[in-house]
């Protein structure tokens, strides 16, 4: 996984010396859930994710944006009139692939790596931490699609879909994230 890492990032090295660069900053909100052995976290919850990015065109319409994002991720369940809450923060490192079509309109795919920051369990007005309970790394496949307003703004929508087991125990977990929100290049 570390030579894969250091492969993108010299990647992205390259291309920024062969490229207009654009910065951006990035937030928006999180339907979080897990889903997994039993299917027991059915809800999911509403959270946000906060973030910034290098957008660096390859050619005409294409380009590959890497960003660095926290998201508050988890889920809600609701047992027999008990309320619990999975509250897991990571860092994501999404490396997307994307076309942008002259209209705007935007589509964009590739592999995020995230870092389990912390993880927290609410219930009965108790705040627990359980991240000895969850896996320190988890890669997802993002899926996603957006509109560029003017050359500063945008918003879009993605789906991130967990494909590594995050809990540190039997069974099995997996994050499935959709995000909404809006973006601001910075140049």
């Amino acid at each position: 996984m570390k030579k894969v890492f250091l492969l993108i990032v010299c990647a992205v090295a390259f291309m920024a010396g062969q490229a207009q660069v654009k910065f951006g900053v990035k937030s928006g909100f999180n339907f979080a859930n897990i889903v997994g052995d039993g299917d027991d976290f059915n809800d999911m919850k509403l959270s946000f994710y906060a973030g910034a990015f290098a957008n660096f065109p390859l050619a005409n319409h294409f380009s590959v944006q890497p960003e660095l994002v926290f998201s508050r991720q988890g889920a809600k369940i609701e047992d027999e009139g008990d309320d619990h809450k999975y509250r897991l923060n990571y860092l994501n490192i999404p490396v997307l692939g994307q076309y942008n079509h002259p209209s705007g309109f935007y589509a964009e795919t590739g592999p995020q790596f995230g870092f389990l920051i912390n993880a927290k369990l609410k219930e009965d007005g108790r705040v627990h931490t359980v991240t000895d309970n969850y896996k320190g790394f988890d890669l997802s496949w993002a899926f996603g699609a957006g509109f560029q307003f003017t050359k500063q703004a945008s918003a879009g929508i993605r789906w991130n879909l967990g494909l590594t087991d995050i809990w540190d125990h039997p069974g099995t977990g997996h994050n499935r994230v959709l995000q909404i929100g809006v973006a601001y290049r910075l140049n």
